[in-house]
């Protein structure tokens, strides 16, 4: 292809990363971008986004589009930010490919929730990955990867910022490879890592029983914008935001039980140690 050619991209994608690639592509003088879709329920939500208008712009899923997708002869796709898994009519429509994003170091940590069990299993490092779709969820040839570092004090919220900040790098670094034809493909290897399933409501509450960082992190990993963490405490079930693992000597209170309640926040004894709930709200039970 010309270096000086534009190319048609169809572009489906939601969220603040989604939003990145899109404005991307929008000011890209090499795009003709001839279609684009996200799902509008994310609108007016933590990390969603309103995306613009315009003829080529749609709202939907990807099986309502489907045939006004094939109709824009796209030379690309590009998702960002999507969770519906594309029909695999949709990912050979385009010659050059399916370009996609995917918040783990790939080939470990296909699947979902991907953060949110990396940062529970206290993971110090992941990465945000662009690839090449194909048949199989997470599972095409490699373009490039961006390290992200997961510190201890980094909530979900912290960590997705970062996700934001690399897509904008990736995408800075590669389109142009990708538009030209020239960017790098690493195949995966299958039989390395694994598939991580959806959450649920169990694995949001919290056992008391555990070890004070194993708490800690399964608040950091779930809190504002995803569930919050649950627990059960004096009779009110919380849903728990923030906390911080006390450094002292180690606490000899039956685990689950309430330390102390002091300036708003709450000490909540678990395994050998303690916590200090500081954002929390009641929830429903049941």
């Amino acid at each position: 292809m010309m270096e000086d050619t534009k190319i048609r991209v169809a572009f489906i994608g939601d969220q603040s990363n989604g939003k990145i690639v899109y404005d991307y592509l929008l000011r890209n003088r090499f795009v003709d971008l001839v279609f684009s879709l996200n799902s509008g329920i994310n609108e007016g939500l933590a990390r969603g986004v309103k995306f613009g208008g315009g003829d080529q712009h749609n709202q939907g899923t990807c099986a309502e589009h489907l045939n006004a997708i094939k109709d824009s002869v796209p030379d690309l796709i590009i998702v960002a930010g999507w969770s519906e898994l594309l029909p695999e009519c949709l990912i050979s429509i385009a010659p050059m490919g399916t370009i996609g994003f995917h918040p783990s170091k790939l080939p470990h940590n296909r699947g979902r929730a991907v953060l949110a069990w990396q940062i529970e299993e206290g993971s110090l490092t992941t990465a945000l990955t662009m690839f090449y779709y194909n048949s199989l969820p997470d599972a095409g040839d490699i373009i490039a990867q961006h390290e992200i570092k997961i510190y201890g004090n980094d909530y979900i919220n912290d960590i997705l910022d970062k996700v934001d900040l690399a897509t904008e790098n990736l995408m800075r670094a590669y389109f142009p490879l990708i538009r030209k034809g020239l960017a790098p493909r690493s195949p995966q290897d299958w039989n390395v890592g694994l598939f991580r399933r959806a959450r649920g409501e169990i694995d949001s509450m919290i056992n008391w029983d555990r070890p004070a960082v194993e708490i800690y992190n399964k608040i950091r990993s779930i809190s504002r914008p995803y569930p919050g963490a649950v627990a059960d405490l004096d009779g009110k079930r919380l849903k728990i935001w923030r906390a911080d693992i006390v450094n002292e000597m180690e606490c000899h209170v039956e685990a689950g039980k309430v330390i102390s309640y002091e300036g708003g926040n709450i000490q909540v004894s678990c395994r050998g140690s303690s916590l200090i709930i500081t954002d929390y709200e009641e929830s429903k039970i049941g």
